[in-house]
């Protein structure tokens, strides 16, 4: 596997607490316990972008809400399915978000907390995929995540485990 170089994140109940029902600007927009944190931990190593299927809400929007959380700064790239034109698990949005992000769409990797989109457009796109999942989710018969974590914080640590920088030899 080659080296990660961006990691993307699902925006509601990854990085920002969802409302369901309601549009981002009709939200009060609170960061995730550890969101900031661990966005700021992974930043000078790799390159961070959102891809998050919205219906009224478009990239304005997204950016607007992410700055609203504190979020937005660390954020390198984002994709919106109303803006792109298609939605989590079609493999042309995360095609569409490395782009964006300038690096290979195979060094990076999709942490969400939805197995039916996140989870399952990743392991569509061919990159693995990490499941934030939160208590009470369960494991359905849907694809298996490549790795699990329960909170964010957990994130980064495993990141160092599938990016062991090569040893060059010399």
């Amino acid at each position: 596997m080659p080296a990660l170089l961006g990691v993307f994140f699902d925006a509601g109940n990854t990085l920002v607490v969802e409302e369901p029902g309601k549009h981002l600007w009709e939200m009060a927009i609170t960061p995730l316990p550890g969101a900031l944190e661990v966005l700021a931990a992974l930043k000078s190593r790799y390159r961070l972008g959102v891809i998050s299927n919205t219906v009224g809400s478009g990239d304005a929007e997204l950016a607007a809400a992410l700055d609203k959380a504190g979020l937005r700064s660390l954020i390198d790239a984002m994709v919106t399915s109303r803006d792109f034109g298609s939605a989590k698990p079609d493999p042309a949005i995360y095609v569409e978000g490395a782009r964006r992000l300038g690096v290979p769409l195979e060094t990076t990797c999709m942490v969400g907390d939805r197995l039916d989109t996140d989870i399952a457009g990743a392991l569509n796109a061919g990159i693995p995929a990490v499941w934030l999942k939160h208590p009470g989710a369960v494991l359905t018969g849907g694809p298996a995540p490549t790795h699990i974590i329960t909170r964010l914080g957990e994130l980064p640590a495993w990141l160092e485990t599938v990016n062991v920088p090569p040893v060059s030899s010399s």
